[in-house]
């Protein structure tokens, strides 16, 4: 794989301006658009300060999976090149501020007209006409040539990222549903659970224990951004109504860049927390939530928050996240800032955590369903992608389970497909045959990895019933599963479980229940098919905890920080896929093709 940019978020100080300095005067060009990206415009803004990101290269990424360990290490920069980006910013005036556990990035902020002498840019102020949301960006920088050979990119300089979307499946449910029994091949399901998914049929569907965690230095993080709030009145009223035997459910509220949990539920976090609290039962759960005031350029707080836990002594065993992006503008503009994200995240899997992503609600059409690609390319989603992270997504029905339509999968453009599924996959792609060719990169690291129910979940949001679709739902019920499993293995003297997915590929794949039917639609196609073994709908299929708990509690120790068994995928066998579909989806398929990591609109995906 390619080495990924690592990112050095330095601190400009406002002094002197005028032409930069350095050892050469000659200039590289290091991005250029010749118009505005479509779905922009310019727009007349007052610009004050501006926030970058300048990344420097990496040692060496090529051995992340294997040796997540020493994560540290690998992303690091070389000496070399911390000296020669430190001097240049250094000579320009400029202290930069180290931000990373590795060292590896840097805070700045800058006026503008500084920022367009460092840079040789013209910053000006654009907005995203589907969102209204305005953003200083350039259509092109350039660096000093013997700085730039040392760096991976400046961000945000000339990438246009879409923000986030944000729109949930929301409806009013009358009354919280009766526990109603039927027989079930896997439990004594709640027939109610047709309708509407509670912690009870959780619990019976999956064979998940009611019985309170106790192991000591137990956790489980739950991400927050765009505002959410989840309240504790709330959530009390809900366990009093859905999981009665928990008589002191809470949370704790972590703070990061200026993130707030008061006032009024919303639905986001309500459901993440209710389904975190309500299932991992007395599990210590956190909401961390995520403020405006990043420092992490425009990447919304994604890569503070990674960056803060990183840091911390004791970060969360487990965490979930509700929210990610479209990858397609990422591969076409900015894949090493996809790159660099995900490195982070093995950051922390190399702490011990297991990170897990809802892949998403559009099908084959990305984080949300859009008509916009009908007749063009699959839209993947990211961090779903990461193969760093376990993607999740979502599933409906009890006999039989079947995939839920918008459950987001397919194929990475920008990150190859790792060693641990690559079995799982090609099998896929043997099956799949001819279906869909031409529309998916057939090298790319495929996802979802796993999924649960995610139709129709009940919550409470300001002290009213609501039923939720999405692999919101589906993220916090697979940590919850993750957390008390963590639970076992502490109680027995062993590790908890971090990275999941090589793991999930050899042994697992006997402890997951096979979802064989249904599609996620999109793009004017029926998507991918679920189908025997792995399928780019919903993953290996969904969790029985009592299985998982045999296997891991067989030999956890060998499995944390990913030190699993990477290359089998148990009974998912042996066939190769042919490259010739993976040449349509432009120029990022054949990027990733080549072995590159490869070549990200956020969404909230409930």
């Amino acid at each position: 794989m390619v080495a990924a940019g690592l990112l050095l978020l330095a601190s400009f100080l406002p002094l002197a301006l005028g032409r930069p300095s350095s050892e050469s005067s000659h200039l590289v060009v290091r991005g250029q658009h010749q118009n505005v990206p479509a779905g922009f415009k310019p727009q007349t803004t007052q610009m004050g300060l501006l926030h970058f990101v300048v990344a420097m290269k990496p040692s060496n990424t090529s051995g992340l999976i294997k040796s997540l360990l020493d994560v540290d290490q690998l992303v690091a920069p070389q000496p070399e090149s911390v000296q020669a980006v430190t001097n240049w910013l250094n000579k320009n005036g400029i202290s930069p501020e180290v931000y990373s556990s590795a060292g590896d990035l840097l805070r700045i902020q800058v006026p503008v007209n500084q920022a367009n002498a460092l840079l040789n840019a013209n910053f000006t102020g654009y907005v995203h006409e589907k969102t209204n949301t305005t953003m200083i960006r350039t259509l092109a920088y350039s660096l000093p040539a013997d700085v730039s050979e040392h760096v991976a990119f400046v961000y945000p300089a000339n990438q246009f990222i879409p923000p986030p979307a944000r729109k949930a499946e929301v409806r009013v449910v009358d009354r919280f549903p009766a526990k109603k029994r039927t027989g079930s091949k896997r439990a004594d399901v709640p027939s109610q659970c047709a309708q509407e998914i509670t912690p009870a049929c959780l619990q019976a569907i999956y064979n998940i224990p009611a019985t309170p965690a106790t192991a000591a230095g137990n956790s489980l993080g739950v991400s927050g951004f765009d505002n959410e709030v989840a309240n504790k009145d709330d959530l009390a009223d809900f366990l009093s109504q859905a999981r009665p035997d928990i008589t002191n459910g809470t949370f704790a509220v972590q703070s990061i860049d200026g993130g707030s949990d008061n006032g009024q539920g919303t639905t986001e976090a309500s459901l993440d927390i209710q389904y975190t609290v309500g299932v991992a039962t007395n599990v210590p759960t956190t909401f961390i939530s995520v403020g405006q005031q990043n420092k992490d350029g425009a990447l919304e707080g994604f890569l503070d928050i990674i960056t803060t836990l990183t840091k911390q002594d004791n970060p969360p065993l487990v965490l979930t996240t509700s929210f990610g992006f479209d990858e397609t503008p990422f591969a076409e503009q900015a894949p090493e800032l996809a790159e660099t994200l995900c490195n982070a995240y093995a950051q922390l899997g190399a702490r011990g955590t297991s990170v897990l992503f809802a892949s998403g609600d559009g099908g084959v059409s990305g984080s949300q369903a859009d008509d916009s690609c009908d007749g063009s390319a699959f839209l993947p989603t990211f961090p779903a992608t990461c193969p760093y992270i376990t993607a999740v997504g979502s599933t409906q029905g009890v006999n039989p389970e079947t995939a839920a339509p918008f459950s987001a999968g397919g194929f990475s453009n920008i990150f190859a497909r790792p060693d641990y599924q690559s079995d799982a996959v090609d099998s896929y792609l043997k099956t799949l045959g001819d279906t869909n060719a031409g529309l998916f990169n057939t090298t790319g690291r495929g996802y979802p990895d796993v999924s649960t129910q995610g139709v129709q979940f009940v919550i409470e949001v300001a002290g009213q019933l609501q039923g939720v679709d999405g692999t919101s739902c589906s993220s916090p019920t697979f940590a919850s599963v993750v957390a008390l499993l963590n639970d076992q293995l502490l109680n027995a003297g062993q590790k908890q479980l971090g990275f999941l997915n090589p793991l999930l590929y050899s042994k697992g794949v006997a402890a997951l229940n096979d979802i064989t039917s249904g599609s996620n639609p999109g793009c004017g196609t029926q998507g991918f098919p679920a189908a025997a073994g792995w399928d780019a709908v919903t993953g290996l299929g969904t969790p029985d905890f009592q299985k998982l708990l045999s296997v891991v509690s067989g030999g956890a120790g060998d499995n944390q920080a990913g030190q699993g068994s990477a290359g089998q995928a148990g009974q998912n066998a042996t066939a190769t896929a042919t490259g010739a579909a993976g040449q349509a989806t432009g120029q990022a398929a054949g990027q990733a093709g080549k072995g590159k990591k490869g070549k990200g609109k956020a969404a909230k995906q409930a």
